[in-house]
């Protein structure tokens, strides 16, 4: 039994004694960083950063591993130097010589990508936020007014939506979006107002996944809370309605509509083209009854997503 301790104990004194941290680079682009333990003719021996035992990884499956000290023991899948026990052993089949003259460019340091990165995340996995403009394409009889002096201005808001979640058959989005409209008529005044509205995104691409990468369809769908923040009218235009001039323009709504997005394949930003229909509440006196509208518009997308290359100082 004592021997099987004293086993034990040497075994790990040799691999925390000697071992280097190193950073293993896949094809795919993702890494692991650890201690090496040993590098032999098939395999890299590496304890991962946060883990307590060593794995072993297949060189078949290495771009590259660049030590610490600044070796590059394997290259392309090639083993350039063998490691065990603290030493570095050069491997001199003549199959290696095309790498001789290799140059590594780290443009980042080893201490701040100390992390296991399992995947590289797609930038719907991230928050984004969006500007965006819209001009009204339709409106409700009931909005409008028979004279023809009706009249709509164009919208702007911002959103800010959460990371898409795969549920069932699509991914989804929740957010939240704040935008202004506002609209005028001879009888019912000016009305120009705030609409904030909680919402949901839903993306079909991966009911659609024969379309090109960079290009999604999406659905939206949500409610909306509607405060005027400048109301003009003239209440002797409604006879017989029980009106006061300091009625206030509020309300429930709902929206809903779609859009496809053009996502930029080596930028953080997307253009997404979008159509949406807007129930509101009609103008004082009567916002207990809904009218809509509904507008096309464009909008710009930043994922926000921290850059770490050439983020560090000299």
């Amino acid at each position: 039994m004592k021997k099987i301790i004293k086993i034990v104990i040497i075994q790990l004194f040799v691999c925390c004694v000697f071992a280097l941290h190193g950073k293993i680079v896949f094809y795919d682009g993702t890494y692991v960083v650890g201690k090496v333990t040993k590098v032999d003719e098939a395999t890299v021996y590496i304890v991962p950063i946060g883990l307590d035992t060593s794995e072993g990884v297949l060189v078949g499956n290495i771009d590259s591993l660049r030590m610490e000290n600044g070796m590059i023991p394997v290259i392309n899948s090639a083993v350039k130097y063998f490691y065990q026990n603290g030493e570095f052993l050069a491997n001199d089949s003549d199959w290696m010589d095309e790498y001789d003259d290799f140059k590594y460019d780290d443009y980042a340091t080893l201490q701040e990508e100390y992390k296991y990165e399992k995947s590289k995340k797609s930038y719907q996995q991230y928050y984004q936020v969006s500007g965006f403009g819209g001009i009204p394409i339709y409106t409700a009889v009931s909005l409008q007014e028979d004279n023809g002096t009706f009249k709509m201005a164009p919208n702007v808001g911002v959103s800010f939506q959460m990371p898409y979640y795969p549920i069932g058959a699509l991914d989804i989005s929740p957010g939240l979006r704040f935008m202004t409209y506002s609209f005028e008529a001879s009888t019912q005044g000016l009305v120009q107002a705030l609409q904030f509205a909680p919402f949901a995104t839903f993306d079909f691409k991966p009911v659609f996944y024969f379309f090109p990468d960079n290009i999604h369809i999406s659905a939206d769908a949500g409610f909306s809370f509607n405060i005027g923040y400048d109301v003009n009218q003239d209440v002797t235009f409604y006879p017989g309605v029980d009106v006061t001039e300091d009625d206030t323009y509020s309300g429930i709504g709902v929206i809903f509509g779609g859009s496809i997005d053009y996502w930029m394949p080596d930028m953080p930003l997307a253009f997404r083209l979008f159509f949406n229909s807007f129930t509101i509440p009609q103008a004082p006196p009567f916002t207990d009854v809904s009218t809509m509208f509904g507008n096309v518009g464009i909008s710009m997308v930043v994922v926000l997503k921290r850059h770490h290359k050439n983020n560090t100082p000299d």
